[in-house]
């Protein structure tokens, strides 16, 4: 059988200005077209043709398309990849150098390859060691996997985080913390008292992030409630 193939959702700013070789390979990729005289790793695959085109039966992807807004240009990219070794991290990595974003900062998702539709792990940016790069997070908890656990409710109140369906004001800097935090793999505070039963730190905050981004990017693969209870 056939392994699945990976996905890839984006929706970043484009540094300004772009080099004239990221431009050029940008805009033969966004008509499905390998730039074959650039250097970087990722060229040396023939599907990398597909970054930004790339359609398949195991994932719903839409148009990836460049837009000019007042800020700047922003890339949307949506695609599926065939399933060779390297070539989704070195798209991230090709990628990453195009991108203007903040520390912490949610831009998309990936599908690992080989893995089912719903296997959802958020890219988030991170600058440690000063070079910006899109890091993907771990993957999502089974919603049968929390039952018995910590409430949602008793752990947003003990970790100090908002709904996430909080204004935008409000739940952008949560996120970003939230975000850089699981990219670093750093612990946050939670007040052990204000919780209701056991809890996975690393997972739950995974899984508030992951809602948060679906309600307030659109960032989802349509997967079900994560047992996010309400307050």
């Amino acid at each position: 059988m056939t392994a699945r193939q990976s996905r890839l959702e984006l929706d970043a700013a484009l540094r300004r200005p772009l080099p004239r070789p990221e431009a050029e390979a940008l805009v033969r990729l966004l008509a499905g077209r390998r730039p074959e005289a650039h250097p970087h790793p990722l060229f040396r695959f023939p599907a990398a043709a597909g970054l930004l085109t790339g359609e398949s039966l195991d994932h719903d992807t839409g148009t990836s398309r460049l837009l000019q807004e007042a800020e700047g240009p922003r890339l949307v990219a949506s695609a599926s990849l065939p399933p060779l070794p390297g070539l989704l991290e070195a798209g991230l990595g090709w990628l990453s150098g195009l991108l203007a974003a903040s520390p912490g900062e949610v831009l998309g998702y990936v599908v690992p390859p080989g893995s089912h539709r719903h296997d959802l792990r958020l890219l988030v940016w991170d600058e440690a060691g000063g070079v910006g790069q899109l890091r993907g997070l771990g993957p999502l908890p089974e919603p049968a996997s929390l039952a018995g656990g910590c409430s949602m409710a008793a752990f947003r109140r003990a970790a100090g985080l908002p709904p996430p369906d909080a204004p935008p004001a409000v739940l952008a800097p949560a996120m970003r913390r939230v975000a850089l935090a699981q990219a670093r793999r750093q612990a946050l505070p939670v007040a052990q008292g204000l919780l209701d039963g056991p809890f996975d730190g690393q997972i739950l905050f995974r899984a508030w992030l992951a809602e948060a981004a679906a309600l307030s990017l659109g960032f989802t693969t349509a997967r079900p409630a994560l047992l996010l209870d309400a307050a």
